[in-house]
């Protein structure tokens, strides 16, 4: 199965490659255009270059003129730029020559060849050789009226990638951390915006968590909030959720009208085969149709848990509603041979329930005991002081492959149709969800146990009087 992904961290990793590309394509457009324009670069920085080196002339006490050129450079790229760059730093050569176009000073290389022009005030650009016989270079040439000189400067016009790495060693050393911290902060920026833009998206999560069986009849997502993209999505379940509703709906209409249509046959059936003389054929066909009514009451009582049925809750004393329950279900059980014992019963126990889930909750559990236990098996119902009720009995208990909650309905524990239809326990459950309560298959060394687990009622007297509108 595809793993999901998180739609924030995703963003944040195409916004670094997008960034990081963009940067990396800004270099290469603006080394492009530097390269392309650099014999423009060269003439304005040579023409600025001699005009400051012009002040570095100075004459012996002997007469003779010399030149003391500013330190260069080395022409290896420093560190850190060392092994992001290629290529070395530019070296400028020179030449200090007189009228008779006599050198009387030279750099060791790139140093310019030919004689100087005429004296002109401002430096004279222009394409010649080296001394070594190297070149083309530029040449800058500039008359110093005062020395009487003219100081020659020549730079090669094939060191394009020393000049491009320059410019980028000198950009990076002054916008590579502000270039860092804009993509930091444009990462950082657009994740938050994400996480603000799905706050509705959230929320819509948190309304499809609180949708149940039991709220189905009313509870829908309401996508306002919810970014337009997945408005169409809203929509969709919003209409699969309408659907699944029309066919509960349905289903529980039909049980229920056909378990009304049943009842009233199998009465008569009943009377008819009452009327008859005993026999093995005669009591076989009985048991059949005790159990078809037990099957259409449990159809019933499911239709009416999983419908609109309004079951208020309140607060109950939990101990007198059980010895309700037990005087008027019991008496049954015990007049055939059962025994049953109830702890309890008198604890203060405020819970929040409803007389009719809980009535049908102990109904199911003592037909469970009457129809799966022998004869003299012991029945015991204890209520303890957290507002649990445990309903235990001694019987052979349940089949190890049982699940322990989550009852399924029609899982009997044997095959025998005639036994049950698998309902009661499931019965149960939704009854004790519907009181907002659990109900589990408790851990007994033999026989079966149940743990029913309630709400407690608040200790407040006012908050107790809990009104017929809270429905589920």
């Amino acid at each position: 199965m595809r793993r999901s992904y998180r739609l924030d961290v995703r963003l944040a990793v195409v916004v670094t490659v997008m960034s990081a590309l963009t940067l990396i394509g800004t270099g290469m457009i603006l080394s492009m255009e530097f390269t392309r324009g650099q014999f423009d670069i060269e003439e304005r920085g040579l023409s600025a270059q001699i005009e400051e080196w012009a002040g570095s002339l100075r004459r012996n006490p002997d007469g003779t003129v010399v030149f003391a050129p500013p330190l260069q450079p080395s022409s290896e790229i420093d560190p850190p730029y060392t092994g992001l760059l290629s290529g070395t730093r530019p070296v400028y050569g020179y030449t200090v020559m007189d009228a008779a176009g006599t050198v009387l000073d030279r750099s060791a290389a790139n140093a310019p060849a030919g004689r100087p022009r005429s004296a002109e005030p401002e430096p004279v650009l222009l394409s010649g050789a080296t001394l070594d016989g190297t070149g083309p270079v530029l040449i800058a040439e500039l008359y110093v009226p005062e020395f009487g000189v003219w100081l020659r400067l020549a730079r090669s016009r094939s060191d394009v990638a020393a000049l491009a790495n320059t410019f980028f060693a000198q950009s990076l050393e002054e916008l590579g951390w502000a270039a860092l911290i804009m993509l930091i902060v444009v990462v950082i920026t657009a994740v938050s915006i994400v996480r603000v833009s799905l706050r509705g998206l959230r929320r819509v999560a948190a309304q499809a968590e609180r949708i149940t069986f039991d709220n189905l009849g009313h509870q829908r997502l309401a996508g306002s909030s919810a970014p337009a993209e997945v408005q169409p999505l809203i929509a969709a379940v919003n209409h699969a959720l309408d659907s699944i509703r029309a066919g509960a709906v349905a289903q529980r209409d039909f049980s229920i009208h056909a378990a009304h249509e049943l009842r009233t046959p199998l009465a008569d059936l009943r009377l008819r085969l009452e009327s008859l003389a005993s026999d093995p054929d005669r009591d076989a066909a009985m048991q059949d149709i005790d159990a078809m009514a037990r099957l259409i009451e449990q159809l019933l009582q499911i239709a009416r848990l999983d419908g609109s049925t309004a079951f208020s809750l309140q607060s109950l004393h939990l101990g007198e509603t059980v010895a309700q329950v037990l005087q008027e279900a019991a008496p049954r059980l015990v007049s055939a041979g059962w025994l049953l014992e109830a702890d309890g019963l008198d604890s203060p126990v405020q819970i929040i329930g409803n007389p009719t889930l809980i009535a049908l909750i102990l109904r199911n559990l003592l037909d469970n005991v009457r129809k799966h236990t022998p004869v003299g098996s012991l029945v015991k119902v204890s209520i303890f002081n957290d507002g649990t009720l445990l309903f235990a009995d001694t019987g052979p208990g349940l089949p190890q492959r049982f699940p322990r909650s989550g009852f399924a309905r029609f899982v009997r524990g044997n095959d025998d149709a005639r036994s049950g239809s698998g309902l009661g326990l499931s019965i149960c459950e939704t009854a004790m969800r519907r009181m907002r309560g659990s109900f589990s298959l408790e851990p007994t060394l033999s026989g079966a146990a149940f743990r029913l687990i309630f709400s407690l009622a608040p200790s407040s007297p006012d908050e107790t009087k809990l009104s017929g509108s809270e429905i589920l």
